[in-house]
């Protein structure tokens, strides 16, 4: 069969087509300079714009300083309202347990991975170092509840007289107690070391880590119980500790996303605005 003139070899097609793809070339270029300068210039400008317009302060990291305002720099801040922070003094809140790293690390969020059933997370665990000392490993959520109760004034009942595992300077020692815990895998002439009948339940919150490690809210209900403890440590009456813990609850977003909650950074600072710590560095 016979080609038309128009598609015959030499025809000059190959010509219309270097034109029609100069053509098509052009317009394509275009649209993906336009579009890099929108999305990549104008699009990133305008939202920072507007953010440090409307809130600046979260748009910058939600620093605040020690009298709880928004700080300008990160060299004024004392934290951020963001990130949990290891407050351990007993005349302070509490946060939640951390895995970020070797605790409330920032740069090293993430939870510790073990599962419900893993006796690394209920029983903790221990190692020797390079010098053959054992060493804690790993707490446990058994020894998180005994000493959260221990520390907040909560009666309970054990299968083995702590004193058993107190050091020489009569503390508890932490690898004597997680050994002691029931592991999977011990002899069975072994008599655990268990902990119940706790006089108030303990909150979840209090003795397991968030998924982050930074989590910087606790439950009401956790406040409420360490509230004793920082009163005591303060000289002041637990009603006045309530009080603070109420004007820094916050309820659920928009009103049903997420659970009441307080943040630990800002209610300790508003701690050391109302009851400052005679002496404290």
């Amino acid at each position: 069969m016979r080609l038309p003139d128009d598609l015959s070899p030499g025809s000059g097609c190959s010509a219309a087509s270097r034109l029609s793809l100069a053509a098509l070339a052009w317009p394509a270029f275009a649209v993906t300079v336009l579009l890099g300068v929108l999305c990549c210039g104008v699009y990133p400008l305008g939202i920072w714009a507007i953010s440090q317009t409307v809130f600046s302060g979260r748009a910058n990291g939600s620093f605040v300083q020690r009298d709880g305002t928004p700080a300008s720099t990160p060299a004024e801040a004392v934290g951020s309202t963001l990130l949990a922070q290891g407050f351990a003094a007993p005349h302070y809140f509490h946060p939640r347990p951390s895995s970020a790293g070797a605790g409330y690390d920032a740069a090293n969020s993430g939870g510790s991975n073990l599962g419900p059933l893993s006796d690394k997370l209920l029983n903790g665990l221990t190692q020797k170092d390079g010098a053959g000392v054992e060493k804690l490993a790993f707490d446990g959520i058994r020894l998180r509840v005994l000493h959260y109760a221990l520390e907040n004034d909560i009666q309970f009942s054990t299968s083995i007289p702590l004193d058993v595992f107190k050091d020489s300077a009569g503390n508890l020692d932490d690898v004597k107690l997680v050994k002691a815990f029931p592991h999977a895998g011990d002899p069975p002439e072994k008599k655990p070391l268990l902990v119940s009948n706790f006089s108030t339940p303990i909150p979840g919150d209090a003795v397991t880590a968030s998924g982050s490690g930074l989590d910087p809210h606790i439950r009401p209900a956790n406040a409420a119980i360490q509230k004793n403890r920082v009163a005591a440590a303060r000289g002041v009456r637990p009603e006045a500790i309530q009080q603070l813990i109420d004007q820094h609850t916050q309820g659920p977003d928009f009103g049903v996303l997420g659970d009441p909650r307080v943040n630990v950074l800002t209610l300790n600072l508003a701690l050391d605005a109302a009851f400052p710590i005679t002496g404290r560095k």
